[in-house]
């Protein structure tokens, strides 16, 4: 189906879980409680219609669908708030529907829409997700570029619904994109033949560039956050989504992890040699 699509309907349905959760923490009472459940049935019959959404070759098409779904939906649902508050004279509003679910699904497809945009061809071409993960039976590129994706999705997906600031995120994703770009170069360079002892050494050489860059990012970012020491003690929430905490980043994490697999797939003799 293609893995942006696939990405965008597990997305979807991550958001649509959050959003119930976030209204079962709430309390309704009487008729707004009756609003409620009529706003779930809408969410849960959007969520529906999205799945339902296919891919046409062209995912400028694809998501523009998904999103006009979601601005009709939304039309009905406040259309359906008015007339409930005409015939009970209540004063209610469209509440989480709009607030956070709705602005997080759009907020979401936006960025995987740009995600797809600033992609290369050899990640935008996968069409089979088995072809997508951190397995060792897939080549090297794949994996390498699905768990850079797989950060920058997951952060997507927390900003989408905890509307924090992104802060450095964008830095990152930028480093992120031109190292997966300069990856899929080098496989390209080499005709798909990772096990080439050349390849090998100028992929270490990129994943040990990587780090360095990534290091230099977030140790600019803890001198900043060094100056403004007490605003940083009473919002850690804030800068625990924006990956300024004293220590190891999340994407230091998953680069470390690159080059420990990396390293071992050398050895085992586990990457594709066509």
């Amino acid at each position: 189906m293609g893995i942006f699509r696939e990405i965008a309907i597990r997305y979807c349905e991550k958001i649509y879980d959050a959003y119930k959760l976030q209204a079962d923490e709430k309390t309704y009472k009487g008729k707004e409680a009756e609003l409620l459940i009529e706003r779930n049935e809408f969410a849960r019959c959007l969520i529906k219609t999205l799945k339902s959404k296919e891919l046409n070759d062209d995912y400028n098409e694809y998501f523009q669908q998904l999103l006009n779904e979601i601005t009709s939906a939304l039309e009905h649902v406040n259309t359906t708030v008015i007339d409930y508050n005409s015939k009970y004279g209540t004063a209610f509003t469209s509440d989480l529907y709009e607030t956070f679910f709705t602005s997080s699904l759009k907020n979401f497809i936006n960025s995987l829409n740009d995600l797809y945009q600033k992609s290369p061809e050899i990640i935008k071409s996968i069409q089979d997700n088995s072809s997508f993960n951190k397995n060792r039976s897939i080549p090297w590129i794949y994996q390498f570029s699905f768990v850079l994706y797989e950060y920058i999705l997951e952060k997507e997906f927390e900003l989408a619904t905890n509307k924090n600031s992104r802060d450095i995120f964008d830095t990152k994703i930028q480093l992120i994109l031109k190292y997966v770009q300069n990856a899929a170069s080098l496989y390209s360079r080499f005709e798909n033949n990772e096990n080439n002892s050349e390849y090998k050494e100028l992929m270490k050489m990129l994943l040990q560039r990587m780090q360095t860059d990534e290091n230099d990012i977030q140790q600019r970012k803890s001198q900043q956050s060094n100056t403004s020491s007490v605003y940083s003690y009473f919002s850690q929430t804030f800068y625990k989504a924006s990956e300024t905490l004293m220590g190891k980043s999340q994407l230091g994490e998953k680069i470390d992890f690159l080059i420990k697999e990396f390293g071992e797939r050398s050895m085992t003799r586990t990457l594709q040699c066509c």
